[in-house]
């Protein structure tokens, strides 16, 4: 069953029409979409994991992604992503390379944000730390990275925490309450300056208010030219959430 949006939303990316020869929309760019998908599935021995879906992505767009558990949600993410290789007869083209093909390419140029297991942040080290080990690990080998002032921090990781205050650079994580805790993975995965973000359960920050910062922190990304594909699984999370231009949701079935 392809995905479709739940009612009242924008329309789900992937409209476009397929149809040799089709022509354009009065005002259309010529422009590729940033992820575009055509029976985009997922089959494991125990049948399906998600899929068939069909998505158009636009640069700059906000993709939200609603699906409870079981529903495949994380494994299309981290699909889109270029960490997940797709069923043989699925089409899937991302930032301009396709995938599974050119995976490598699309994984230095995606980043992801909020996977239990793969980007959890290590309780016992400080803020600090973290940043200048992301630093180190996306620069030369040769360049010592210095430890980090709050400018310094403040600086690398404005684009994720906006105008909330950024943890002091000997704060441990540990001590960072849920929203904190899931800016500085977003904040980390920005270091990488990539085109293209996929985060994943949102709503494990749980408390409405502090849930509203991080949607309103990825809306500004998307504002700004990043695109942003982002996932949940409460499925009234649009209507309860304030935005500046509701996303474009795609609902996953069980």
């Amino acid at each position: 069953m392809t995905a479709s949006p739940e009612i009242g939303t924008t329309p789900v990316a992937g409209a476009a029409s397929d149809t040799p020869g089709a022509p354009e929309p009065l005002g259309a760019t010529s422009a590729p979409p940033v992820v575009r998908a055509r029976r985009l599935a997922l089959h494991g021995p125990r049948g399906r994991v998600y899929g068939p879906v069909d998505l158009d992505v636009a640069s700059g767009e906000l993709l939200l992604v609603q699906g409870a558990q079981g529903s495949g949600r994380t494994s299309l993410l981290l699909t889109l992503a270029g960490r997940m290789v797709p069923d043989a007869d699925a089409r899937l083209d991302v930032l301009g390379h396709h995938l599974p093909r050119e995976r490598r390419a699309v994984q230095r140029e995606a980043a992801i944000a909020g996977f239990g297991g793969i980007d959890d942040l290590d309780q016992s080290v400080t803020v600090g730390a973290l940043v200048r080990e992301r630093l180190a690990w996306l620069g030369p080998w040769y360049r010592r990275q210095p430890r980090l002032g709050q400018h310094t921090l403040d600086e690398a990781l404005a684009p994720a925490f906006g105008d909330r205050p950024v943890p002091a650079p000997g704060t441990v994580v540990w001590d960072l309450d849920e929203l904190d805790a899931m800016l500085l993975r977003l904040g980390l995965a920005l270091l990488q300056r990539p085109r293209l973000l996929v985060v994943d359960d949102v709503d494990q920050v749980l408390d409405d208010a502090r849930r509203q910062v991080v949607w309103s922190r990825l809306e500004r990304l998307a504002a700004d030219g990043l695109t942003v594909v982002a996932a949940c699984a409460s499925a009234d999370e649009v209507a309860r959430t304030r935005w500046v231009t509701a996303p474009t949701v795609v609902a996953l079935p069980l």
